[in-house]
């Protein structure tokens, strides 16, 4: 937030160069924000949009299975801008919240957000966009593969290996929601 705001001063931001800002860990905050869009209420009980947001996830993740450094926007989205004042506001209205959260997430157990373990993420991020699609039958269900998103993204974004654990702990909440509450359980006989 303070590298955009700054960024920002005087001009516009465009969402090409926040990506451009993140980097390589530009899969980390597109993650956190579309796994709050379904996890934050009501958003996730709006009929079809788990499933939209479940494929625009599946887009992205895919982005990084095939070894994208960082994510690729079309033109019309990646051009879109906002002015500088606004992300300056921003950035000072979320400081207080930001730094609570940055004391308690460190990079630690990098050799979980790296390498070989982004592939695995991916792969996980995709598994709970598929998972989000049929759990959008059952009310407030998308919560579970959506926060195991969101932790992925917080994760990747922090090279932080812990909240990628607690990542895949969620991961198999929602997996156990999917099969407990969705139809697909009744399909397998549980």
């Amino acid at each position: 937030m303070e590298k955009a705001a700054d960024e920002a001063e005087g001009g516009t931001v465009s969402v090409n160069d926040l990506m451009h800002l993140y980097g390589s860990r530009s899969f980390g905050p597109i993650f956190v924000l579309l796994g709050l869009v379904v996890v934050v209420p009501p958003l996730g009980a709006v009929p079809g949009l788990p499933a939209v947001v479940g494929v625009v996830i599946l887009l992205f993740s895919a982005q990084m299975l095939f070894g994208r450094s960082h994510i690729w926007l079309p033109g019309f989205i990646g051009n879109l801008s906002i002015k500088g004042d606004k992300v300056t506001k921003a950035e000072d209205k979320a400081a207080p919240t930001l730094r609570f959260i940055d004391k308690m997430i460190t990079e630690r157990m990098s050799f979980l957000t790296s390498g070989p373990a982004e592939y695995a993420a991916a792969i996980l991020v995709s598994f709970m966009a598929l998972v989000m699609i049929p759990l959008e039958l059952v009310p407030f269900a998308v919560a579970a593969p959506g926060a195991a998103i969101t932790m992925v993204g917080v994760a990747l974004l922090a090279k932080d290996g812990a909240l990628m654990l607690l990542a895949y702990t969620l991961s198999a909440v929602a997996v156990g929601v999917l099969v407990l509450y969705s139809p697909l359980g009744s399909l397998l006989g549980l």
